[in-house]
């Protein structure tokens, strides 16, 4: 294998880790392996994961198998490429914002079309922030 391969394979890990962590972050889940091992337990039917194993995955060390990925992406509202390879995610979920950015949007999507005119309302009524002046 090539250098440059072998140190993309190196560098996956951690690019994993940081989409998983970002992923948690939307949902304001703390990135602990105790809570990504209970959870993930929780809805998986296959054989539970140790809090070690967790721990790897959000330290950049290891990477789960296909199907611990799809069952954490399905939890996490994300695709299973995305979350295990980067790719762009369909239904124009981006990563370009912050996860309290994304947590806004993905809130706002889930009410009514009332709520949304109150919200959006609310928010056009805050007044926005006026530059320092320079001495």
């Amino acid at each position: 294998m090539p250098d440059s391969q072998r140190q993309s394979a190196r560098k996956q890990p951690a690019l994993f880790s940081k989409r998983l962590i970002w992923a948690l972050e939307v949902f304001g889940i703390p990135p602990s392996p105790t809570i990504l091992q209970r959870e993930h337990n929780s809805i998986s039917n296959q054989p539970t994961i140790t809090i070690h194993a967790a721990r790897k995955w959000l330290m950049g060390e290891a990477i789960p198998t296909q199907g611990r990925i799809q069952i954490l992406a399905e939890w996490l509202n994300v695709s299973p490429s995305w979350l295990r390879f980067g790719e762009q995610q369909s239904e124009n979920k981006t990563t370009d914002m912050s996860a309290q950015e994304w947590r806004l949007v993905t809130g706002f999507r889930r009410l009514t079309e009332k709520q949304k005119v109150g919200v959006l309302a609310m928010v056009l009524a805050i007044p926005a922030p006026r530059p320092k002046k320079s001495k």
